[in-house]
């Protein structure tokens, strides 16, 4: 799986802490009042197509949804301390009246975050209110890209230096008998985290996307062995993966602690309520 990354503008509405307070003690270690939290429900991504000529399908916002739900919320995907705002409390698929550039029915992801209202959050809060902080990025894990116009998988192709799948449909043109060909994003995985973020990918939430692809580390671990590293059927997302491995190791090592705290949340929560 290939990790992706994608923004949306914020569209933000606040939430009803009183009404909420026992979705957001489900994760807390002690029970929280309402005056001691601030909600807010946010657009996190939707099924339009972005500005990466790319969209998440029906199935794949379903199936992101429960994903999300206790998942943190950081400022600029930075994995420290200093940088988590909040926690994520519940998600749902919401139906619009509007439709999307592919003529469909627009479906949004919403989630609703909380976090401590206090002083030390008083900036965020307030810049949140302000209209300030506006655009938010989802990072995710999704196994599968294809076509839009012949469902084939897509991928970047070295001898054309694009990206098209193995029936030559190139994103971002469009076939006179067939139409406009963009990538859908299915069957996710798993969700990492909703990050705060300067500039976004899809034009109506504040959303950034990441994928994963089952096969790069494999690819990855080959690399050396490989006698011509552009012939790779994986060469796009292998350079991904080695600009991933570029971080700071306090950046690798923040981000893996944060991980394993939300993945402890969430299985406290499962056992919690599977019963």
């Amino acid at each position: 799986m290939a990790k992706v990354l994608k923004s949306l503008s914020l569209k933000t509405k606040k939430a009803d802490a009183a009404s909420d307070i026992d979705l957001i003690n489900q994760f807390s270690v002690r029970k929280l009042t309402p005056e001691e939290v601030y909600c807010f429900s946010v657009v996190m991504c939707d099924n339009d197509i972005d500005r990466e000529i790319e969209r998440f399908t029906n199935k794949a916002l379903d199936a992101l949804a429960p994903l999300f739900v206790g998942k943190t919320v950081i400022s600029d995907h930075r994995w420290r301390s200093g940088g988590q705002i909040g926690r994520i409390y519940a998600t749902e698929v919401h139906r619009t009246t509007e439709k999307n550039q592919a003529g469909e029915p627009l479906r949004q992801l919403i989630g609703k975050v909380y976090m401590l209202n206090s002083d030390d959050n008083k900036p965020v809060i307030e810049a949140i209110e302000a209209g300030i902080m506006k655009e938010v990025s989802i990072g995710a894990s999704i196994k599968t890209r294809t076509c839009s116009l012949c469902g084939e998988s897509m991928g970047f192709s070295w001898s054309s230096w694009k990206t098209e799948c193995k029936n030559h449909h190139v994103l971002g043109e469009t076939y006179p008998s067939e139409g406009f060909c963009f990538m859908n994003l299915d069957d996710p995985r798993d969700a990492y985290e909703l990050s705060f973020v300067a500039v976004p990918a899809q034009r109506n939430a504040g959303v950034t996307k990441a994928v994963n692809d089952p096969d790069i580390d494999d690819a990855f671990d080959a690399l050396l062995s490989c006698p011509d590293l552009s012939e790779h059927p994986k060469f796009a997302e292998l350079l991904k993966h080695m600009k991933q491995s570029t971080m700071s190791a306090a950046d690798r090592e923040a981000r893996k602690k944060f991980l394993a705290e939300s993945e402890k949340i969430i299985k406290n929560y499962e056992r919690k309520y599977s019963k």
